[in-house]
């Protein structure tokens, strides 16, 4: 049971970072100094949402 609870919490974590990563590469692209960035923002943020929830079902 404590590696399940282990497994959550570092994909909250993950999925955290990646919510961060976006809203700053959001945030960048609105200032139009790089117009990709917003982009690469969500696209982070998908791939961290994905790795978040992977690694909450992971059973070990």
């Amino acid at each position: 049971m404590k590696s399940s609870v282990t497994n959550v919490l570092i994909a909250l974590g993950i999925i955290a970072i990646g919510i961060g990563i976006a809203a700053a590469g959001i945030y960048i692209g609105e200032t139009d100094d790089a117009p990709g960035a917003a982009l690469i923002g969500i696209l982070l943020m998908v791939g961290a949402v994905t790795l978040g929830v992977r690694t909450a079902r992971r059973k070990t």
